[in-house]
């Protein structure tokens, strides 16, 4: 029977860090999502190749699809940042963790260079976190399933409607 092994806070994890190989995957993963260029070929392998990404507006990413989708999905922003909330996490009987976040993601569309974000956006994340040994991941663990709930009505004032961020469909399937 699954057993919620940890909930922390935001506040928690800044002041002792994760407390699970888990919170600390998932702690790297918001980190290295924040990063300018993620094209950069030290992020780690954090989906596995089997991986399903399920994205709010009903769209599907699945293994190779997912980093690329990312980038292309936050090369919009000029800079991007989150604050955990809580985190809750549940070790499942086959081994598996669950992992569901409360997240504020703060986002600077482009030319916004300043020190306050343009939009500020609720976010929520539910993870199937599995054991990988495979070269490249963080720790032995990857991503086998996430499904991301963010509310992406609050960015149509500063992104066009035909932004990859509205786009109710896989944009890798006309390629």
């Amino acid at each position: 029977m699954p057993n919620l092994t940890s909930l922390v806070t935001g506040a928690e994890l800044i002041a002792t860090g994760p407390r699970t190989p888990a919170q600390a995957f998932y702690h790297q993963y918001a980190f290295a999502v924040t990063v300018k260029n993620l094209s950069d070929r030290d992020i780690p392998q954090f989906y596995a190749n089997n991986a399903v990404f399920h994205n709010q507006n009903g769209v599907d990413y699945s293994g190779g699809q997912i980093w690329p989708w990312i980038e292309q999905l936050f090369a919009q922003f000029e800079k991007l940042s989150h604050d955990l909330v809580k985190v809750w996490e549940i070790q499942n009987d086959d081994g598996t963790v669950d992992l569901v976040s409360h997240v504020v993601r703060h986002i600077w569309a482009a030319g916004n260079e300043g020190h306050n974000p343009t939009v500020s956006v609720p976010l929520s994340m539910v993870c199937k976190i599995s054991s990988n040994n495979a070269r490249g991941t963080v720790d032995g663990l990857q991503f086998e399933e996430v499904w991301l709930y963010w509310d992406t009505y609050k960015l149509l004032p500063y992104f066009s409607e035909d932004s990859i961020l509205f786009s109710a469909k896989n944009i890798f399937d006309d390629k």
